[in-house]
C-alpha cells in the first residue's frame, strides 16, 4: 500500500486542520449534551420498601435499586444466550461497583419508602467483571431506530388508536437499550405522506425524511396479519429493515397462548421482535470477543471535514481500539488501528457507526456513510 504523507511546510494547510478540527470538536459536543446517553447508567429503578422506621426502608430500597440496575444493566450489554453465565453478586459486591446514585423521586410514610433511583456504575469495573466471566459485550449507544408499525387487516393502518399493533411498540420503552427502538410521535408524521400500504412496500424518499427528524438512517416496518383460527389469535409478521446495511425481511408467526389477551399477544411479539433486532446489531457491536487484529484503513476525502467525521466514528466505536492517523495529505488519509472481531465481520458491523468499510486487492478503505 502506498503511504501519503502531509507536507508539513504548508502551514496554511496545517492551521485549516486545526481549525477545522477544533471547529468540528465544539460541533460533536454541544450534540452530546444535548443527545447524551450514559449506557452505564440505569434510570429511574423503582423500590417500595417497608421496615420498623423509614430510614431503614430507605437503606434497604438503595440495596434493592442497585442489584436491580445492576442486573438491568448486564443485559442491557450482553447477549440473550450468555445470560445463564452472568455474574452473580450481592451486597458490598454490588455497591463496590457503583459510582454515584441520584434519588429521582422519593416518597415517605414513618415505616415505607417509596421511589425512583438513577444507578451510574463505573464502567471499568463492569468491563472487568464481565471480562473476567470471559462474557462478550456492546457498551456504546448506537442511533435510534425508527419503528412504522402496520396492521394488515381490512385496509392497512398505521399510526392510529385503532391500529393496537401499533399501540403495541408505543407502550414499550427502548429507551433504555443500547439500540434505541423509537415508535415516531403523531405530529412527525406528515399527513401527506403515503399512506400504510405505501410504507409496508417501502416508501424510500418518505422513509428517508422520517429518519432524518430523528437523525438516523434506520428504519424498521413491522408489517403485521392479525387472523382468527379456531377460536384462537394468530399474528403473521413481515419485519422490513431499511437502512445503511441494505434492505431485508424476516418472517415470524406467533400464535395466542392460553389466557392471553389479543393486546398481551401483541405486546410480547412486539418485544420478542424488537429484541431479536436488538440483539443482532449486539453482535456487530461486541466487545471483548477475541484477539485483536491490527489494520490499515485509506479514506479518500474530498473534504477536511470528511477526514474529522471518520476520526471521529472511528474514536467512538468500541470494536476499534487505538486509532490513529499515520499519514495524510490534502486528499488522502492513513488510519492504523485494532479491531476486535474477525476481518470477516468488519464491513457490516461498521455500518453501526455510520462507516464504509471495504477490502479491495488486499488494502481496507473507509468512508463515512449519509
Amino acid at each position: 500500500m502506498k503511504i501519503f504523507r502531509p507536507d508539513l511546510r504548508s502551514h496554511s494547510f496545517a492551521a485549516a486542520i486545526v481549525l477545522l478540527c477544533m471547529a468540528a470538536a465544539s460541533t460533536v459536543s454541544q450534540a452530546r449534551a444535548q443527545e447524551y446517553f450514559d449506557p452505564f447508567t440505569v434510570k429511574e429503578v423503582p423500590v417500595d420498601v417497608t421496615a420498623d422506621t423509614a430510614a431503614n426502608a430507605r437503606n434497604i430500597a438503595i440495596g434493592e435499586a442497585q442489584s436491580r440496575a445492576l442486573d438491568m444493566l448486564l443485559r442491557r450489554m450482553t447477549l440473550k444466550e450468555d445470560r445463564a453465565r452472568l455474574p452473580r453478586l450481592g451486597g458490598n459486591s454490588v455497591s463496590r461497583l457503583v459510582q454515584s446514585i441520584e434519588f429521582a423521586e422519593e416518597r415517605y410514610s414513618s415505616t415505607r419508602y417509596i421511589g425512583k433511583l438513577n444507578i451510574t456504575f463505573s464502567g471499568g469495573g463492569i468491563r472487568a467483571l464481565l471480562g473476567r466471566s470471559n462474557i462478550p459485550f456492546a457498551e456504546a449507544p448506537a442511533h435510534p431506530v425508527i419503528v412504522l408499525p402496520v396492521l394488515n387487516q381490512g385496509a392497512p393502518r398505521m399510526q392510529s388508536d385503532s391500529n393496537p399493533w401499533w399501540v403495541a411498540w408505543n407502550r414499550l420503552n427502548w429507551n433504555e437499550n443500547l439500540l434505541a427502538l423509537t415508535v415516531p410521535k403523531a405530529q412527525d408524521l406528515d399527513a401527506r405522506g403515503p399512506g400504510a400500504a405505501e410504507v409496508a412496500q417501502g416508501d424510500g424518499p418518505w422513509l428517508e425524511a422520517i429518519g432524518r427528524r430523528y437523525n438516523t438512517t434506520q428504519v424498521l416496518v413491522p408489517v403485521a396479519t392479525l387472523e382468527n383460527q379456531g377460536g384462537a389469535a394468530r399474528l403473521r409478521v413481515s419485519t422490513r429493515h431499511y437502512g445503511l446495511a441494505g434492505e431485508r425481511t424476516e418472517d415470524v408467526e406467533f400464535a395466542q397462548q392460553t389466557g392471553e389477551t389479543v393486546d398481551a399477544m401483541l405486546m410480547r411479539a412486539a418485544r420478542e421482535i424488537g429484541e431479536d433486532v436488538t440483539s443482532a446489531w449486539k453482535r456487530n457491536a461486541m466487545v471483548g470477543q477475541g484477539p485483536q487484529t491490527k489494520i490499515t484503513a485509506v479514506l479518500d476525502m474530498s473534504s477536511l471535514q470528511q477526514f474529522v467525521t471518520v476520526r471521529e466514528r472511528l474514536r467512538k466505536a468500541p470494536i476499534v481500539k487505538n486509532p490513529a492517523v499515520q499519514a495524510m495529505s490534502t486528499n488522502r488519509a492513513v488510519f492504523d488501528m485494532s479491531v476486535t472481531v474477525p476481518p470477516q465481520q468488519l464491513a457490516s458491523a461498521m455500518v453501526q457507526y455510520g462507516l464504509d468499510m471495504s477490502e479491495r486487492n488486499g488494502d481496507w478503505y473507509v468512508a463515512p456513510r449519509r
